[in-house]
Protein backbone atom coordinates (compact mmCIF):
# COMPACT_ATOMS: atom_id res chain seq x y z
CA UNK A 1 0.00 0.00 0.00
CA UNK A 2 2.00 3.21 -0.60
CA UNK A 3 1.33 6.30 1.44
CA UNK A 4 -0.40 9.46 0.03
CA UNK A 5 1.76 11.73 -1.04
CA UNK A 6 0.34 14.35 0.93
CA UNK A 7 0.81 12.47 4.16
CA UNK A 8 4.48 12.57 2.81
CA UNK A 9 4.70 16.19 2.26
CA UNK A 10 3.85 16.84 5.55
CA UNK A 11 6.07 14.61 7.44
CA UNK A 12 8.54 16.20 5.12
CA UNK A 13 8.04 19.94 6.15
CA UNK A 14 7.58 18.81 10.08
CA UNK A 15 11.06 17.15 9.76
CA UNK A 16 12.65 20.08 8.24
CA UNK A 17 10.95 22.14 11.13
CA UNK A 18 12.48 20.16 13.99
CA UNK A 19 15.82 19.81 12.59
CA UNK A 20 16.18 23.41 12.59
CA UNK A 21 14.62 24.23 16.08
CA UNK A 22 16.89 24.23 19.07
CA UNK A 23 16.82 21.43 21.29
CA UNK A 24 15.00 22.24 24.62
CA UNK A 25 17.45 23.91 26.60
CA UNK A 26 20.02 24.82 24.64
CA UNK A 27 21.63 28.31 24.06
CA UNK A 28 21.29 29.79 20.70
CA UNK A 29 25.06 29.70 19.10
CA UNK A 30 27.74 31.38 21.11
CA UNK A 31 31.29 32.20 20.13
CA UNK A 32 34.00 33.34 22.76
CA UNK A 33 35.13 36.39 22.78
CA UNK A 34 38.66 36.92 24.37
CA UNK A 35 39.14 39.97 26.39
CA UNK A 36 43.11 39.85 26.19
CA UNK A 37 45.59 37.12 24.74
CA UNK A 38 47.19 37.53 28.34
CA UNK A 39 44.22 35.73 29.52
CA UNK A 40 43.17 33.88 26.84
CA UNK A 41 39.73 32.44 25.81
CA UNK A 42 39.81 31.22 29.95
CA UNK A 43 40.13 33.25 32.89
CA UNK A 44 41.25 30.72 35.59
CA UNK A 45 41.28 32.04 39.41
CA UNK A 46 44.70 32.84 39.37
CA UNK A 47 44.29 35.22 36.54
CA UNK A 48 41.03 36.80 37.98
CA UNK A 49 43.44 37.67 41.36
CA UNK A 50 46.43 39.04 39.29
CA UNK A 51 44.30 41.33 37.55
CA UNK A 52 42.01 42.16 40.12
CA UNK A 53 38.89 40.95 37.95
CA UNK A 54 35.31 40.60 38.41
CA UNK A 55 35.18 41.70 42.31
CA UNK A 56 31.35 40.18 42.82
CA UNK A 57 32.53 37.10 42.70
CA UNK A 58 34.23 35.83 45.75
CA UNK A 59 38.00 34.44 45.58
CA UNK A 60 37.18 31.23 46.93
CA UNK A 61 33.87 31.01 45.20
CA UNK A 62 35.31 31.42 41.65
CA UNK A 63 36.35 28.49 39.64
CA UNK A 64 36.72 29.61 36.15
CA UNK A 65 35.21 32.15 33.70
CA UNK A 66 34.59 32.74 29.70
CA UNK A 67 33.26 36.32 27.83
CA UNK A 68 30.41 34.86 25.58
CA UNK A 69 28.39 36.51 22.20
CA UNK A 70 25.94 34.96 20.58
CA UNK A 71 26.42 34.54 17.06
CA UNK A 72 22.86 36.42 16.20
CA UNK A 73 23.47 40.26 15.02
CA UNK A 74 24.25 43.04 17.53
CA UNK A 75 24.19 40.58 20.15
CA UNK A 76 25.08 41.69 23.80
CA UNK A 77 28.45 40.31 25.51
CA UNK A 78 27.76 37.64 28.60
CA UNK A 79 30.11 36.67 31.22
CA UNK A 80 29.68 32.91 31.59
CA UNK A 81 31.40 31.94 35.35
CA UNK A 82 31.67 28.29 36.78
CA UNK A 83 31.39 28.30 40.67
CA UNK A 84 33.31 26.21 42.97
CA UNK A 85 30.02 24.64 44.04
CA UNK A 86 29.02 23.67 40.30
CA UNK A 87 26.62 26.57 39.69
CA UNK A 88 26.99 28.33 36.24
CA UNK A 89 26.31 31.84 36.47
CA UNK A 90 25.70 34.25 33.43
CA UNK A 91 26.19 38.03 33.39
CA UNK A 92 25.30 40.53 30.41
CA UNK A 93 27.99 42.83 29.95
CA UNK A 94 28.15 45.89 27.83
CA UNK A 95 30.45 47.03 25.25
CA UNK A 96 31.92 49.65 27.92
CA UNK A 97 32.15 47.12 30.33
CA UNK A 98 34.40 44.72 28.71
CA UNK A 99 36.69 47.65 27.40
CA UNK A 100 36.90 48.26 31.24
CA UNK A 101 37.91 44.70 31.75
CA UNK A 102 40.83 44.64 28.62
CA UNK A 103 41.77 48.07 29.86
CA UNK A 104 41.72 46.72 33.59
CA UNK A 105 44.60 44.18 32.48
CA UNK A 106 46.68 46.25 30.40
CA UNK A 107 47.47 48.70 33.05
CA UNK A 108 48.36 45.84 35.68
CA UNK A 109 50.74 44.51 32.86
CA UNK A 110 52.26 47.85 32.46
CA UNK A 111 52.89 47.84 36.50
CA UNK A 112 54.65 44.76 36.15
CA UNK A 113 56.65 45.72 33.71
CA UNK A 114 55.51 42.86 30.90
CA UNK A 115 54.46 43.96 27.65
CA UNK A 116 54.29 40.30 26.64
CA UNK A 117 51.02 38.79 25.53
CA UNK A 118 52.14 35.88 27.40
CA UNK A 119 50.11 34.83 30.49
CA UNK A 120 52.59 36.36 33.26
CA UNK A 121 50.62 33.96 36.50
CA UNK A 122 52.68 31.41 38.04
CA UNK A 123 50.53 29.05 39.40
CA UNK A 124 51.73 27.19 42.92
CA UNK A 125 51.06 24.07 44.14
CA UNK A 126 47.05 23.77 44.98
CA UNK A 127 46.47 25.03 48.27
CA UNK A 128 44.33 23.66 51.06
CA UNK A 129 41.44 25.27 49.98
CA UNK A 130 41.66 24.51 46.16
CA UNK A 131 42.13 28.48 45.59
CA UNK A 132 44.92 29.01 42.76
CA UNK A 133 48.31 30.55 43.52
CA UNK A 134 50.36 33.42 41.94
CA UNK A 135 54.05 33.63 42.34
CA UNK A 136 54.48 37.36 42.96
CA UNK A 137 57.59 39.29 41.78
CA UNK A 138 59.42 40.20 45.32
CA UNK A 139 58.60 37.71 47.05
CA UNK A 140 58.79 33.58 47.46
CA UNK A 141 55.51 33.01 48.98
CA UNK A 142 52.50 32.85 46.73
CA UNK A 143 49.78 35.42 46.77
CA UNK A 144 46.09 34.55 47.03
CA UNK A 145 43.36 36.97 47.30
CA UNK A 146 40.93 35.69 49.76
CA UNK A 147 43.86 33.78 52.08
CA UNK A 148 45.43 34.37 55.47
CA UNK A 149 49.22 35.61 55.85
CA UNK A 150 51.31 36.39 58.78
CA UNK A 151 53.68 39.73 57.90
CA UNK A 152 55.97 41.29 59.43
CA UNK A 153 57.59 44.90 58.64
CA UNK A 154 60.56 46.37 58.77
CA UNK A 155 59.47 48.82 61.63
CA UNK A 156 59.32 45.44 63.55
CA UNK A 157 55.64 45.39 63.71
CA UNK A 158 53.53 42.28 62.81
CA UNK A 159 49.94 41.61 62.22
CA UNK A 160 47.96 38.64 60.71
CA UNK A 161 45.27 39.59 58.09
CA UNK A 162 43.35 38.50 54.72
CA UNK A 163 45.10 39.71 51.49
CA UNK A 164 42.46 41.49 49.80
CA UNK A 165 44.22 43.00 46.88
CA UNK A 166 47.71 43.22 45.39
CA UNK A 167 49.91 45.15 43.09
CA UNK A 168 53.02 45.61 42.13
CA UNK A 169 53.66 48.04 44.53
CA UNK A 170 51.88 47.08 47.62
CA UNK A 171 49.33 44.85 48.99
CA UNK A 172 46.04 45.40 51.27
CA UNK A 173 44.86 43.26 54.17
CA UNK A 174 41.72 42.84 56.31
CA UNK A 175 42.79 42.59 60.06
CA UNK A 176 40.76 42.12 62.85
CA UNK A 177 41.78 44.70 65.00
CA UNK A 178 43.55 47.58 62.82
CA UNK A 179 41.05 47.47 59.92
CA UNK A 180 42.52 47.67 56.30
CA UNK A 181 46.10 48.02 56.11
CA UNK A 182 48.18 48.56 52.99
CA UNK A 183 51.91 47.46 53.26
CA UNK A 184 54.51 48.53 50.65
CA UNK A 185 56.44 45.59 49.06
CA UNK A 186 59.59 47.00 49.50
CA UNK A 187 58.82 46.91 53.68
CA UNK A 188 58.35 43.61 53.79
CA UNK A 189 60.48 41.02 56.05
CA UNK A 190 58.39 38.12 56.60
CA UNK A 191 55.04 37.01 53.93
CA UNK A 192 53.97 33.78 55.11
CA UNK A 193 50.63 31.64 53.99
CA UNK A 194 49.05 30.09 56.47
CA UNK A 195 47.45 27.17 56.58
CA UNK A 196 43.62 26.70 57.37
CA UNK A 197 44.48 25.58 61.09
CA UNK A 198 46.84 28.75 61.85
CA UNK A 199 44.24 31.09 60.47
CA UNK A 200 41.58 29.72 62.42
CA UNK A 201 43.72 29.94 65.78
CA UNK A 202 45.41 33.32 64.45
CA UNK A 203 49.02 32.55 64.59
CA UNK A 204 51.95 30.53 62.60
CA UNK A 205 54.55 28.79 63.56
CA UNK A 206 57.45 29.39 65.92
CA UNK A 207 60.97 27.65 64.39
CA UNK A 208 60.18 25.23 62.05
CA UNK A 209 60.32 21.98 64.21
CA UNK A 210 64.12 20.92 64.46
CA UNK A 211 64.98 20.16 67.89
CA UNK A 212 63.67 19.38 71.37
CA UNK A 213 66.21 20.57 74.19
CA UNK A 214 69.26 18.35 73.40
CA UNK A 215 67.42 15.90 70.87
CA UNK A 216 67.59 16.83 67.24
CA UNK A 217 64.38 16.28 65.44
CA UNK A 218 64.31 14.86 61.67
CA UNK A 219 63.50 18.21 60.46
CA UNK A 220 66.06 20.77 59.03
CA UNK A 221 66.58 24.16 59.18
CA UNK A 222 66.72 26.37 55.49
CA UNK A 223 69.28 27.46 53.98
CA UNK A 224 70.31 30.31 55.50
CA UNK A 225 68.23 30.12 58.64
CA UNK A 226 70.06 29.62 61.90
CA UNK A 227 70.21 30.34 65.73
CA UNK A 228 72.04 30.96 68.23
CA UNK A 229 71.08 29.49 71.85
CA UNK A 230 72.79 30.15 75.39
CA UNK A 231 71.84 27.12 77.51
CA UNK A 232 72.41 26.81 81.40
CA UNK A 233 74.57 30.20 81.51
CA UNK A 234 77.50 28.36 80.71
CA UNK A 235 77.12 27.29 77.28
CA UNK A 236 76.99 28.78 74.03
CA UNK A 237 75.35 26.89 70.90
CA UNK A 238 74.95 27.93 67.22
CA UNK A 239 73.08 26.05 64.36
CA UNK A 240 72.74 26.75 60.68
CA UNK A 241 71.49 25.77 57.26
CA UNK A 242 73.75 25.44 54.85
CA UNK A 243 70.91 24.22 52.33
CA UNK A 244 67.50 23.32 52.82
CA UNK A 245 68.50 19.34 53.99
CA UNK A 246 71.88 19.74 55.24
CA UNK A 247 72.94 21.89 58.95
CA UNK A 248 75.68 22.34 61.07
CA UNK A 249 76.16 23.29 64.71
CA UNK A 250 78.73 23.96 67.56
CA UNK A 251 78.83 24.25 71.10
CA UNK A 252 81.56 25.86 72.76
CA UNK A 253 81.92 27.83 76.57
CA UNK A 254 80.40 30.85 77.15
CA UNK A 255 83.68 31.88 78.75
CA UNK A 256 86.62 29.65 77.47
CA UNK A 257 89.64 29.28 80.12
CA UNK A 258 87.43 29.13 83.51
CA UNK A 259 87.36 25.35 83.62
CA UNK A 260 84.98 24.68 81.43
CA UNK A 261 86.34 22.75 78.33
CA UNK A 262 84.04 21.76 76.07
CA UNK A 263 83.61 21.98 72.65
CA UNK A 264 81.08 20.08 70.21
CA UNK A 265 80.20 19.69 66.45
CA UNK A 266 76.88 18.06 64.73
CA UNK A 267 76.45 18.20 61.39
CA UNK A 268 72.47 17.02 60.18
CA UNK A 269 71.01 15.67 56.88
CA UNK A 270 67.88 15.51 56.69
CA UNK A 271 65.28 14.24 53.95
CA UNK A 272 61.30 14.90 53.68
CA UNK A 273 59.42 12.08 52.65
CA UNK A 274 56.30 13.38 53.01
CA UNK A 275 54.74 17.01 54.10
CA UNK A 276 54.43 15.49 57.48
CA UNK A 277 57.21 12.20 57.64
CA UNK A 278 60.96 13.58 57.26
CA UNK A 279 63.92 11.20 58.07
CA UNK A 280 67.44 12.40 59.07
CA UNK A 281 70.89 11.41 60.00
CA UNK A 282 73.71 13.32 62.03
CA UNK A 283 76.72 12.75 64.53
CA UNK A 284 77.30 14.73 67.47
CA UNK A 285 81.00 14.75 67.90
CA UNK A 286 82.31 16.18 71.78
CA UNK A 287 85.59 17.28 73.47
CA UNK A 288 85.33 17.62 76.85
CA UNK A 289 87.94 17.85 79.76
CA UNK A 290 90.69 16.09 77.17
CA UNK A 291 88.23 13.30 76.14
CA UNK A 292 86.70 12.82 72.46
CA UNK A 293 83.38 11.01 71.64
CA UNK A 294 80.21 11.22 70.52
CA UNK A 295 77.47 9.40 68.81
CA UNK A 296 76.25 8.51 65.24
CA UNK A 297 72.30 8.64 65.41
CA UNK A 298 69.64 8.01 63.02
CA UNK A 299 66.11 9.39 63.21
CA UNK A 300 62.63 9.85 61.79
CA UNK A 301 59.95 12.77 62.60
CA UNK A 302 56.11 12.61 62.07
CA UNK A 303 54.40 15.95 62.28
CA UNK A 304 54.37 19.54 62.18
CA UNK A 305 56.52 22.63 62.80
CA UNK A 306 54.35 23.13 65.87
CA UNK A 307 53.23 18.99 66.45
CA UNK A 308 55.38 16.39 66.07
CA UNK A 309 56.96 13.02 67.19
CA UNK A 310 60.36 11.87 66.95
CA UNK A 311 62.12 8.40 67.52
CA UNK A 312 65.48 7.84 66.82
CA UNK A 313 68.66 5.55 67.52
CA UNK A 314 71.76 6.40 67.94
CA UNK A 315 75.08 4.23 69.11
CA UNK A 316 78.24 6.09 70.99
CA UNK A 317 81.53 5.79 69.64
CA UNK A 318 84.78 6.92 71.87
CA UNK A 319 88.48 6.38 71.45
CA UNK A 320 88.28 3.75 68.17
CA UNK A 321 85.20 1.40 69.90
CA UNK A 322 81.93 1.82 69.28
CA UNK A 323 79.44 0.75 71.55
CA UNK A 324 77.20 -2.63 71.35
CA UNK A 325 73.92 -1.04 72.72
CA UNK A 326 71.87 1.51 71.24
CA UNK A 327 70.56 4.43 73.07
CA UNK A 328 66.67 5.19 72.34
CA UNK A 329 65.37 8.31 71.86
CA UNK A 330 61.35 9.41 72.04
CA UNK A 331 60.03 12.29 72.33
CA UNK A 332 57.34 15.05 71.01
CA UNK A 333 56.26 19.03 71.02
CA UNK A 334 52.81 20.25 71.29
CA UNK A 335 51.75 23.62 70.94
CA UNK A 336 49.49 24.65 73.48
CA UNK A 337 48.68 28.31 72.91
CA UNK A 338 50.16 31.18 70.62
CA UNK A 339 53.44 31.70 72.62
CA UNK A 340 53.58 27.84 74.48
CA UNK A 341 54.63 24.49 73.67
CA UNK A 342 55.43 21.33 75.55
CA UNK A 343 58.19 19.47 74.71
CA UNK A 344 59.74 16.34 76.12
CA UNK A 345 62.85 14.03 75.19
CA UNK A 346 63.36 11.03 76.60
CA UNK A 347 66.68 8.79 76.14
CA UNK A 348 66.01 4.85 76.63
CA UNK A 349 69.97 2.76 77.47
CA UNK A 350 70.71 0.00 78.58
CA UNK A 351 67.09 -0.28 80.67
CA UNK A 352 67.39 2.60 82.20
CA UNK A 353 64.82 5.68 81.33
CA UNK A 354 66.02 9.30 81.41
CA UNK A 355 65.23 12.36 80.14
CA UNK A 356 64.11 16.18 80.34
CA UNK A 357 60.39 17.18 79.65
CA UNK A 358 59.55 21.10 80.13
CA UNK A 359 57.83 24.36 78.27
CA UNK A 360 59.29 26.36 75.39
CA UNK A 361 58.35 30.01 75.62
CA UNK A 362 58.31 30.99 71.97
CA UNK A 363 58.04 34.76 69.62
CA UNK A 364 58.92 34.97 65.98
CA UNK A 365 62.59 35.15 66.37
CA UNK A 366 63.16 34.72 70.31
CA UNK A 367 62.44 32.07 72.66
CA UNK A 368 63.38 30.90 76.40
CA UNK A 369 63.12 26.82 77.37
CA UNK A 370 62.90 25.38 80.87
CA UNK A 371 63.20 21.34 81.59
CA UNK A 372 63.14 19.46 84.36
CA UNK A 373 65.45 16.32 84.73
CA UNK A 374 63.74 12.86 84.83
CA UNK A 375 64.89 9.28 85.61
CA UNK A 376 64.28 6.12 86.72
CA UNK A 377 65.27 4.42 89.58
CA UNK A 378 64.40 4.90 93.67
CA UNK A 379 66.34 8.16 93.36
CA UNK A 380 63.92 9.18 90.27
CA UNK A 381 61.95 12.42 90.05
CA UNK A 382 62.04 15.55 88.21
CA UNK A 383 64.59 17.99 88.98
CA UNK A 384 65.35 21.42 87.54
CA UNK A 385 68.45 20.71 85.04
CA UNK A 386 68.00 22.77 81.46
CA UNK A 387 67.36 26.64 81.08
CA UNK A 388 68.21 28.31 77.70
CA UNK A 389 67.38 31.06 75.61
CA UNK A 390 67.70 31.04 71.80
CA UNK A 391 67.61 33.93 68.83
CA UNK A 392 66.72 32.99 65.11
CA UNK A 393 68.53 34.93 62.32
CA UNK A 394 68.61 34.94 58.82
CA UNK A 395 65.99 33.19 56.55
CA UNK A 396 63.52 32.39 58.99
CA UNK A 397 60.48 31.75 57.07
Amino acid sequence: MKTPLSFRCWSLVLALAFANRPALGQSPAERVVVVSPTVGEVIDGAEKARFGLFPYYAADDFEEARFVRSLAADSAITLRTRLRDGRQVARPFTLAEFEAVRAGIARRLQEVGSLSPEPVATRSNASPSGSAALAPASSGTPEIIGRTYSVELRSGNRFIGVLRSATAEELEFETKDLGRVRVQRANLIEFVLLNQGQARRGYDDVGNGTRLFFAPTARNLRRGEGYVQDIDIFLLGANYGITDNFSVGVLVPVLPGLGLSVFAFTPKVSVPLTDKFTVGAGVLYARAFGYGGGIGYGVATYGTADDNVTMGLGYAFAGGEVSSTPVVVVGGAKRLSRRTSLINETYIVNGGVGGLFGLRIAASRVSGSLGGLYFSGSEGGLYPAYAEVAYRFGKIK
